[in-house]
């Protein structure tokens, strides 16, 4: 064993970067859910993106994957496929199979060898997804100069800014109070208050995250709202586009949302369900 010692360690620092790399194919992946599953930038609020960041952290490598199936081409979803059977033998049964190797030179070079390749399979797929989704992200303006300003920032020690924190969403929730706050240039943003003091904001598929954590003494209840409160409601409703969407309010009320005329604006309103 002495006599390998050095080959003995490649082996295990081998391994650690197979792993690692299947990691960042991870990371890649949960980037890419949060930007592409956007139309495009007039839907995006960054509560929004934290929101989806959240979650997409959340999910294993599998569960990432069978998110953004319906991203991918045929070949990558195939490659994606493989990816994961391949980083999952590495975390739950490679070394239970493979340690017999490890008591030979010859097995350690075969131990090597194969993780290399496993390495290579993931850095190469990255790069693959990488430049598969390089157009949307620019479209959504994700470009080079932005992600190596954000790597510069963390070779140089800056201290990135932590994801902002809130539950997820039920699929029901009461809501006892709504909000209106003053965004500047006379466009106020409704905050949604549910029973248990939790506040929300309109995002592009429902009620969604907002950096708010307790109301401010410069809110004003929306008394439109109010008489119909309390009210259970289903907060993400059946959508067919981002920004269009309908919440029923209960006895026939509906509250609807939809784009407004200025860039990064919506409108809404309460009518009556026509029957």
């Amino acid at each position: 064993m002495e006599a390998n010692e050095e080959l003995f360690k490649d082996v295990f620092a081998q391994f650690g970067e197979a792993y690692y790399h299947s990691e960042s194919l991870h990371r890649e992946l949960c980037n890419y859910y949060v930007m592409a599953t956007f139309e495009n930038t007039e839907d995006i609020t960054l509560p929004r993106i934290e929101e989806k960041y959240a979650f997409a952290f959340s999910q294993t490598l599998g569960q990432i994957i069978e998110k953004t199936k319906g991203l991918f081409p045929e070949e990558l979803k195939q490659r994606l496929e493989k990816a994961l059977i391949k980083r999952n033998y590495l975390a739950h049964h490679y070394w239970y199979d493979r340690c017999p190797l490890m008591f030979s030179e010859q097995g350690l070079l075969e131990l090597r060898q194969e993780l290399q390749i496993f390495t290579l399979l993931f850095i190469n797929l990255d790069a693959a997804i990488v430049t598969y989704f390089k157009p949307k992200l620019e479209e959504m303006g994700v470009t080079d100069k932005l992600i190596q300003e954000a790597f510069e920032k963390l070779r140089n020690g800056e201290p990135d800014i932590p994801l902002a924190s809130q539950r997820s969403i039920n699929k029901h929730e009461r809501i006892v109070r709504v909000w209106d706050v003053q965004m500047g240039d006379n466009l106020a943003s409704q905050i949604f208050e549910t029973e248990d003091g939790c506040l929300w904001q309109l995002c592009d598929v429902g009620l969604g995250w907002t950096y708010y954590k307790k109301p401010s003494p410069d809110w004003t209840i929306n008394e439109r709202f109010q008489k119909y409160l309390p009210v259970n409601i289903t907060p993400r409703p059946t959508i067919t586009s981002p920004w269009n969407y309908e919440i029923s309010l209960g006895k026939g009320i509906i509250f609807w949302v939809k784009r407004g005329k200025r860039e990064k604006s919506y409108t809404w309103g309460i009518k009556a369900h026509s029957k």
